[in-house]
């Protein structure tokens, strides 16, 4: 069992690195962002941004999943014609999206922004080809993990990283070019990463297209499409509900604040990555589902630990002040002062976020049972919650409300989700371990509430460092410390 969790480990590190890196270009740039641009400008950024992500579904449309469903098990030959295939889907499919958006872009930037004018168009027009090469990149990605490529995959993701970095700097700093300028910065990188890329897959690319291939996998992916849009609406529609009744200066520190959160998301991501293959590789295992129960439980152990870290600390790092951020180089706070109050849904959104992961393992009984159609159920009743709850709630209690809805979201489509497939795959979750884990957790957290200053610090530090070795004596037990510690003494 312990060979298999370490390499499950060691596939979320790389993939992990690979996604933090490339999620890192939203928390680098948003220091950069945070004294260029005002909250009013990072709000119409944040909402062009919505319009990018509610986009992303209708030119993937499941296609990714099925890509990865139907090619995991496939002989090399076969695996080769299935990203040919994939590719020229893409290109008719995404092509005929593109074009359909760079000719109505004035209209749709209207309803994305209302006085957006001729701004709004052309970033429209920057979105439909950014999204049809990132959606190419996004096969290719995916034909990496197939082959676990796990190195490449991080690499690939530290250039766009680099590029996309470089690209806003020269855009947005050099030549001033306001908010349009990260979206071209963001093209420019979506081109170099696809180039390197094709690079890297050219010879791997073979003509298999056909008519019912394709019909096979839009048959298993298209049902996950409604699943997307839902979780967009989780993620991404309390900004345009905070425009509308708080305006868009609110909307730009909400969602300031949102991103910062996205750490925790950058880490659950990184599990579902490398947890598909692994599980659907470890079915037959003897031991799958034993093995199954018991990463959930270390998944809460380590995003509970990272949790509370950042509640902590996080806030604190980022009022830091920076020699070369204010004008004329001189220090200036990492974020600046202006979207501070965004601070405060950190824990909130970050909470949420951590349900996301424990969601992820529970859909091995949902793939392996083949039930997917329990997918938009459940994520569904989660939008309806978060939609309807925005709607009647930011008026009364402001931002806090989307930041809690969050939670209270991800929270009913786990739920949902572990309700309906624990009678069908049955896994022996370790309850009282997961429990044990949240409670010393919240705990720990109330306890350093009332401190604050150096005693504050220094409490916290000390929780910090305690809590593991709370967790080694009171989680884990003795064959897992055993193994641990000949771990440590192999080096």
């Amino acid at each position: 069992m312990f060979g298999q969790l370490r390499h499950l480990f060691k596939q979320s590190l790389i993939y992990g690195f690979g996604t933090v890196a490339a999620r890192a270009v939203a928390f680098l740039l948003l220091p950069y962002y945070s004294h260029l641009l005002t909250p009013s400008e990072y709000g119409i950024y944040a909402l062009f941004m919505l319009l990018l992500t509610i986009l992303q579904p209708f030119y993937v449309h499941g296609m990714d999943i099925a890509f990865v469903r139907f090619t995991v098990d496939a002989g090399r030959a076969n695996q080769r014609r299935h990203l040919g295939a994939m590719l020229l889907h893409t290109l008719l499919v995404g092509g005929t999206v593109s074009l359909a958006l760079a000719v109505f872009a004035p209209g749709i930037a209207r309803f994305v922004v209302a006085d957006s004018g001729e701004l709004g168009a052309a970033i429209t027009r920057l979105i439909a080809a950014i999204m049809l090469l990132d959606t190419f990149s996004a096969h290719i990605y995916n034909w990496l993990r197939v082959r676990n490529r796990a190195g490449a995959f991080s690499i690939v993701r530290i250039v766009n990283v680099l590029v996309n970095i470089g690209l806003n700097v020269w855009f947005i700093g050099g030549l001033e070019m306001g908010v349009i300028g990260a979206f071209r910065a963001f093209l420019g990188a979506s081109a170099v990463v696809l180039i390197v890329l094709l690079a890297l897959a050219w010879r791997e690319i073979a003509h298999g297209w056909s008519a019912a291939m394709i019909r096979e996998w839009l048959a298993f992916g298209l049902p996950n499409l409604p699943s997307q849009l839902f979780m967009i609406a989780i993620e991404f529609s309390d900004r345009k509900w905070i425009e509308h009744y708080l305006g868009l200066e609110e909307a730009g520190i909400y969602a300031a604040g949102y991103r910062i959160a996205m750490l925790m998301s950058m880490i659950a991501q990184a599990f579902r990555y490398a947890w598909q293959p692994f599980f659907m590789e470890t079915a037959g295992d003897g031991e799958a589902r034993r093995i199954f129960a018991r990463v959930l439980t270390y998944y809460v152990l380590l995003t509970g630990w990272i949790w509370i870290a950042c509640v902590f600390f996080l806030p604190a790092l980022l009022k830091l002040p920076i020699p070369g951020l204010g004008e004329q180089g001189a220090a200036a706070p990492l974020i600046d002062p202006r979207y501070w109050e965004g601070f405060r849904i950190l824990p909130i959104v970050m909470l949420a976020h951590v349900f996301g992961g424990i969601y992820a393992n529970f859909m091995v009984g949902v793939y392996l049972k083949k039930k997917t159609w329990i997918i938009p159920v459940a994520i569904g009743g989660a939008a309806a919650v978060n939609i309807a709850g925005n709607g009647l709630l930011i008026p009364i209690y402001g931002y806090f409300a989307s930041a809690w809805l969050t939670v209270a979201s991800y929270v009913t489509m786990t739920v949902i989700l572990f309700l309906y497939i624990a009678p069908r795959y049955e896994v022996p979750y370790e309850w009282r371990r997961v429990a044990r884990t949240a409670l010393s957790v919240a705990a720990f957290w109330g306890l350093a509430q009332p401190f604050d200053g150096a005693a504050g610090f220094s409490l916290r530090a000390g929780i910090l460092l305690f809590l593991p070795l709370l967790w080694w004596y009171y989680i884990l037990d003795g064959e897992e410390r055993s193994a641990v510690a000949r771990r440590l003494r192999r080096g």
